[in-house]
């Protein structure tokens, strides 16, 4: 399902342009018809402002989870996913031993599909600075691509499944795989 304020612009626009093109005319009606339709953009906006549709919810998890990576919070990121979590916990216990984000690193797009009420798909892209704990480290910039499923657990949207695609091609990679 997508909400009307998931992407308010086009509406705006048009009731902007039909609101120029009354005033444009300056007939007492296109006069009318012009403030209706200021009124109407003006209060979309502010609703586009309040609403938050669940779509737009998983996005501002998955920004959340990433400053859980960049901090380094294993109890913050065991936070954000869902029931069993010891799987998916060890993976990132893993990544954080491995490498820590830069700050430069961020997100770069987030698509949800909200797959039913309860669920939805993000496929993300990221990229920035990486150091390895390891070997010596060094930073390297690295472009990630990752489809995360989110599942609503207790009110709140939680991380339920991780698979690593290849930035360029899409196809199923290791999670701590080189490029």
């Amino acid at each position: 399902m997508s909400y009307i304020t998931d992407n308010p612009w086009p509406l705006l626009i048009l009731l902007a342009g039909v609101a120029l093109a009354a005033f444009l005319i300056g007939t007492p009606k296109g006069r009318t018809v012009g403030l209706v339709s200021l009124v109407l953009a003006c209060g979309l906006y502010f609703l586009e402002q309040t609403l938050i549709s669940p779509g737009e919810e998983v996005e501002m998890e998955v920004a959340t989870m990433l400053d859980n990576f960049k901090a380094q919070d294993i109890d913050a990121i065991a936070a954000q996913i869902c029931a069993p979590k010891d799987k998916l916990v060890d993976i990132a216990k893993q990544g954080l031993d491995l490498v820590e984000l830069s700050d430069s690193f961020s997100l770069k797009s987030v698509q949800v599909t909200l797959d039913s009420e309860t669920s939805a798909t993000a496929m993300v892209r990221a990229n920035g600075n990486v150091s390895l704990k390891k070997h010596g480290g060094g930073q390297h910039r690295v472009p990630n691509f990752w489809k995360t499923e989110w599942r609503q657990e207790g009110g709140a949207w939680k991380l339920a499944a991780v698979t690593r695609l290849n930035p360029v091609n899409g196809t199923e990679m290791g999670y701590f795989s080189g490029r």
